[in-house]
């Protein structure tokens, strides 16, 4: 993977590879980064990597970049495995075909899997995709929210306090258009295979449908965010937290950018993700993309009491744990 170096000394200076990078007016320096290594990424059709480097009594950490401009924080331990394994003899025998994805047990979260209707056809589904959201917003203000929250994180180092109270994100509302055929039935198989418990296999199959569509018809395609929202809710049945909240922003970042209707639902879903997280320095960095979005979105008057308090609430836990240094 191609990795980068990114050193931000001051407001308004980046500098990747030493090049000094060129910020216009009208975004922030750390808009300006993301902007910058997605474009990267695209021009290998890879992700990149680059380690962020904001100055003395900054933050630093190691970055991950996709083509579609979503991103994540590198574990260091995740890094020195996979350093570890490098070095390591091949084991004897045939290599194996497949990767076998993780198992988690699903708990008795599965049991919340509600069902909702497919437009296409009478079958009922047990996941529902989010609502369609309206011509895709740019790809800089879909990253300016993850790209003010990495710009701003610092590690915890001891103990965070108590939560914000946990409660479960509610399942994507229903489409508001009927869905193709074929996208339906793929649809109805995945809802099947969740209610009757069988989660991983559903994460499997609205993964490959999530890539197909991403694929044919780009990451702010209505079908393409729908699949991301369904994978983010069976990650969150499935107790993969960390997925589950880096999937759910997504959604939440591109209705936030597109100015969608449904942006302070889904930023509420991504809330509920988040406070299940127990990596304090991942629960600053992603409390503070919620705050950004509900910035956001308080700014044109789209906020109701609820999502006011829920708001602060995260805005507490966030600032609890960003003094825990």
């Amino acid at each position: 993977m191609t990795h980068f170096a990114v050193r931000i000394p001051g407001e308004g200076l980046a500098e990747i590879n030493g090049e000094l990078l060129a910020v216009g007016q009208d975004r922030s320096v750390h808009e300006a980064v993301l902007d910058r290594l997605q474009q990267y990424a695209q021009e290998r059709a890879a992700a990149v990597e680059a380690t962020v480097d904001e100055g003395p009594g900054g933050a630093h950490f190691v970055l991950q970049v996709a083509p579609d401009g979503s991103s994540r924080l590198v574990d260091p331990t995740e890094r020195a495995e996979s350093a570890d394994h490098a070095q390591e003899p091949p084991p004897p025998g045939p290599a194996a075909s497949a990767v076998a994805p993780v198992s988690v047990d699903s708990g008795p979260a599965a049991s919340a899997v509600a069902p909702v209707s497919v437009d296409s056809g009478p079958a009922a589904s047990a996941v529902a995709p989010v609502s369609a959201a309206p011509a895709p917003a740019p790809a800089s203000a879909v990253a300016t929210a993850v790209a003010t929250a990495v710009a701003r994180a610092r590690a915890a180092a001891t103990a965070p306090p108590a939560p914000v109270p946990s409660a479960a994100p509610a399942p994507p509302p229903p489409p508001s258009r009927p869905l193709p055929r074929e996208l339906a039935d793929r649809v109805a198989h995945i809802n099947a295979l969740a209610r009757r418990g069988r989660l991983e296999e559903a994460s499997a199959e609205v993964t490959a449908l999530r890539e197909e569509l991403t694929r044919t018809a780009g990451t702010e395609h209505p079908d393409a965010l729908e699949a991301r929202a369904m994978e983010a809710y069976l990650a969150y049945l499935r107790e993969d937290h960390r997925e589950a909240t880096v999937l759910a922003l997504s959604v939440a970042r591109i209705l936030c950018g597109a100015g969608a209707p449904q942006a302070p639902a889904a930023v509420a879903r991504a809330a509920a993700a988040w406070q299940r997280l127990e990596d304090d320095r991942a629960a600053e960095i992603h409390g503070r993309e919620l705050l950004h979005m509900w910035g956001r979105l308080r700014g044109g008057g789209r906020l109701s009491p609820a999502d006011e308090h829920l708001a602060h609430r995260v805005r507490d836990h966030v600032e609890a744990l960003s003094s825990c240094v």
